[in-house]
């Protein structure tokens, strides 16, 4: 199994990391690998299905993802499919005067990929890393949509 944990602290309420964080539609402004995403239903909650269309490692693929856990303003996990079973984690918490965004990737990677696991660790710590950062300087410039 491979697990990538990264953290940022950004510098907005809670309610606005989270609601964006969330926020399948969002996903493309802030995750290169995602060109757009779409839920079953919203509000989100335990049970929605989420499906997106990715370029993982130069292959372009759809992701279907349901939401295993959901509590406001706090925590949302995803579970999906492809390219191999994943765990996606977004966790927020006050820390001063803004918040602190832990994102958790769980994966457990197989056939050729399993074949490729320090690789494919590294790539991911790397995109994790620059897509946390991205969704830190769009909350903090008050870029995306009703933010500011």
């Amino acid at each position: 199994m491979v697990r990538i944990e990264t953290t940022v602290e950004i510098n907005r309420p809670v309610e606005e990391v989270f609601a964006y964080a969330s926020d399948p539609s969002k996903l493309p402004e802030w995750n290169s690998i995602v060109q757009e995403a779409t839920a079953s239903e919203i509000p989100l909650r335990v049970g929605t299905k989420v499906t997106a269309k990715a370029r993982f490692l130069g292959r372009h693929m759809e992701v279907h993802s349901e939401v295993t856990e959901y509590i406001p303003n706090q925590k949302f996990v995803q579970k999906g499919d492809k390219p191999f079973p994943t765990t996606i984690t977004l966790q927020c918490e006050s820390a001063g005067e803004g918040t602190r965004l832990t994102q958790v990737g769980e994966f457990e990677p197989g056939g050729f990929f399993k074949l490729g696991e320090p690789i494919l660790a590294r790539i991911t710590q790397k995109q994790f890393q620059a897509q946390i950062e991205t969704l830190k300087e769009l909350l903090e410039a008050g870029v995306p949509a009703g933010i500011g």
